[in-house]
């Protein structure tokens, strides 16, 4: 089932702390090797500078990794995909020149690890063209078998790595009857939507909705028609969602919705909007807008509290 999904112009902060650990370490690695290098002919001022550059990148990459741009781990990797084939071009030794372009596997494999499969390939692309034209230029011995046994092995690890982690991706976040998020994976967007390191700017809601008589559909036509009634109504409310809402499973018929820029006030309109998208529904509705500094737990206690107000005042009405 398809979900709405927050858009957004920065990139999880865990992408930036890894790509950031990544590379201060190839930083201190090329300067391991251009204090040790390969062969009497090795290239150790070019290493020298690369490694120097690396630590300096990864220290401000490390220093800004809650706030860094969605773009800018792309155009990072690009970088060491060019350092990475200059550096091929640049080795004077066959055991040199191979043991450089492993490196072409780490940056596919931290693609792999947290984009999808159009950006995999996209960053495979330029790994394998920038090898054969360093492969090309060098005047590499067996230009043609160097490249197509790195470029299968790099390909073949980074698209087996992705489909394993986007499969496990998908299980961890997507509950399983209703395609929802998970409450584990909604908590952490709702913190992240929060904090003001990563969040959107402007207010942020939520509305812990809860459907009204679910215990009784149970105990009357048993659980198979309480959880066609789930789906069915988490189905209709995610195609009314508007884009950069997220709808999540707290547990049982408790859901929570986030929605990032929007005020209290705003709110009526977007539950009137899934109530129309699913009139026989019957469910209540519990808003609270986040207050600065305020924990997530503390933001969802006071929309369960708002929602159970409701309830009591109003027992027959819909929240």
């Amino acid at each position: 089932m398809a979900r709405a999904v927050p858009t957004r112009r920065r990139a999880p902060v865990a992408e930036g702390r890894t790509l950031a650990r990544a590379v201060l370490g190839a930083g201190a690695l090329s300067l391991a090797t251009a204090a040790v290098p390969f062969s009497p002919t090795a290239p150790t001022g070019t290493a020298a500078a690369m490694g120097a550059a690396g630590l300096a990148l990864g220290a401000l990459l490390h220093a800004r990794a809650a706030r860094l741009p969605r773009a800018l781990p792309h155009a990072v990797l690009v970088l060491a995909t060019c350092v990475v084939s200059v550096s091929v071009l640049a080795s004077t030794t066959p055991a040199g020149r191979v043991v450089t372009a492993f490196s072409y596997v780490w940056i596919a494999l931290f693609t792999a690890a947290f984009h999808s499969r159009r950006a995999v390939c996209t960053h495979l692309a330029v790994a394998l063209t920038g090898f054969a034209a360093a492969l090309w230029a060098g005047g590499a011995p067996s230009p043609a078998q160097t490249w197509g046994f790195m470029g299968g092995t790099t390909a073949a690890v980074a698209w087996t790595v992705n489909g394993l982690v986007l499969r496990l991706r998908a299980r961890a976040d997507e509950d399983l009857l209703t395609g929802a998020l998970t409450r584990a994976a909604w908590l952490t967007e709702a913190e992240v939507a929060v904090d003001p390191r990563t969040g959107e700017d402007g207010p942020v809601c939520l509305a812990v909705l809860d459907l009204d008589g679910f215990k009784a559909v149970n105990d009357r036509d048993g659980h198979a028609a309480g959880d066609r009634l789930l789906t069915e109504l988490t189905r209709a409310w995610t195609g009314a969602l508007r884009p950069g809402d997220l709808l999540g499973r707290l547990g049982g018929d408790e859901f929570a919705l986030l929605m990032p820029r929007t005020r209290a006030a705003e709110v009526p309109a977007v539950l009137a909007a899934l109530r129309s998208a699913c009139p026989q529904g019957r469910w209540s509705a519990g808003v609270a807008e986040h207050l600065p500094g305020e924990a997530v737990a503390d933001w969802i206690a006071r929309a369960d509290a708002d929602l159970y107000s409701r309830k009591r005042a109003r027992p027959a009405a819909r929240g």
